[in-house]
């Protein structure tokens, strides 16, 4: 009855924290939160249908780890609380787009334009073979940028609007650090793989707004990132408190043989941000053009590797200028930008070596990232500034298999 006893502390918590919000005790019992609960095998449709029955709603399914996510509020969960079908639950956590700033966005006037952070992370001395596919879990994806590959993209809303526009900005920007194409215009910005025919999948799951997503909702998200064929994901987001939901599918997706990367985090402090923090994704401190620790860069133990993240140019939608019609660039700083150049490299490097896994291309980038700040391992850098080159000379010297740690 010990996981029982721990529902009881999470939902009351949640459920307290609601009332002195409202300062309503009896409001709160009618307050709904968003819980994700857990099922013993075989017993999903008796769990729902409680729920359903005391007036709880299901918004989220995760049959892969045994889930669901629902909307509840008190009186339900005193009703399901004891129901032998319930083997856990916990509040579901927000996750935010990374970072949450204003973008100004305008047309640039370049030709050719190579962003500072490819030749930093070598990106320019390889060429994209092809083969690996990279999922976007973001705002969305301006489908018509002249910069941005359009025949090789696919993708889902994931229930916050079309994959393939974005009102906010954050996603287009990841995008083309990753895939802007080389040489498709007057104008023509660089990605880390945008020499060769880069495979998108986009996972839209903020609205125009940036406001935030539910864990669940993440991990469901990820989830159709690999059901898509994608081998590497990039989540420039993050949020306070780690979930078991999120724990159990990106382990589960991991020894799928998926690339988890994320950002570390825009506090500047030593607290985890999640998803960056779990073991079974690469957690991407961000460096500045003089590969100096950016101070907004969150530095834990969890920090595996490090990328450019400070003035990074890259497209934004067309859209966020009404009635503008010519393709639109900005400078942005965040982990967001540096998660997104391992992405590319992981991509990139992988295009190489299909036959390794997931787990040989994450020990060859840490193996063979440039060290920084203090000598070896620190908070600050991980093993280091991540490199596309020394990677791939790592990988031709030791080869891989396949069949690395699992």
């Amino acid at each position: 009855m010990k996981n029982k006893s721990l529902i009881a502390v999470l939902v009351a918590t949640a459920f307290s924290a609601n009332a002195e919000l409202i300062n309503d005790s009896q409001a709160a019992q009618q307050k709904d939160i968003r819980v994700v609960f857990e099922y013993h095998n075989g017993s999903k449709a008796e769990l729902i249908s409680a729920i359903e029955r005391a007036g709880g709603s299901v918004v989220r399914l995760l049959d892969s780890d045994n889930s669901f996510a629902a909307t509840i509020n008190a009186d339900v969960y005193a009703q399901i609380k004891d129901n032998k079908a319930l083997k856990s639950a916990e509040v579901d956590a927000k996750r935010f787009a990374i970072p949450q700033m204003e973008i100004d966005a305008e047309p640039a006037n370049f030709e050719d334009y190579v962003p500072y952070g490819l030749p930093m992370v070598q990106a320019d001395q390889l060429k994209y073979m092809g083969g690996i596919k990279v999922c976007i879990v973001d705002t969305g994806y301006d489908l018509g940028h002249g910069d941005l590959p359009s025949s090789t993209v696919d993708g889902d809303s994931e229930g916050a609007g079309p994959w393939y526009q974005d009102g906010h900005g954050h996603g287009t920007h990841v995008a083309g650090t990753i895939a802007a194409l080389d040489g498709t215009g007057a104008n023509s910005l660089t990605g880390v793989i945008g020499s060769g025919m880069p495979e998108l999948h986009i996972a839209r799951v903020f609205n125009d707004d940036g406001n935030f997503v539910y864990a669940s909702d993440l991990a469901g998200a990820v989830n159709d990132c690999a059901d898509a064929g994608s081998k590497v994901v990039n989540m420039s987001l993050g949020g306070a408190f780690s979930t078991k939901v999120e724990e159990r599918a990106y382990s589960r997706l991991e020894k799928q043989g998926v690339l988890l990367i994320a950002a570390a985090g825009n506090d500047g402090n030593a607290t985890h941000s999640y998803p960056a923090s779990y073991d079974g994704v690469v957690s991407v401190a961000a460096v500045d053009s003089q590969m100096e620790h950016a101070e907004f860069s969150q530095r834990t133990s969890q920090v595996e590797l490090a990328a450019p993240g400070v003035d990074v140019v890259s497209t934004v939608a067309r859209n966020l200028i009404p009635g503008n019609t010519q393709d639109l660039y900005a400078y942005m700083s965040g982990t967001s930008m540096a998660s997104p150049h391992v992405a590319g490299v992981a991509a990139l490097v992988w295009s190489y070596f299909p036959q390794c896994n997931n787990y040989e291309i994450r020990s060859a980038l840490t193996a063979s990232a440039k060290d920084l700040g203090d000598e070896g391992y620190d908070y600050k850098y991980g093993h280091g500034l991540v490199q596309a080159k020394a990677a791939y000379d790592y990988l031709t010297e030791n080869s891989c298999d396949g069949l690395g740690v699992k």
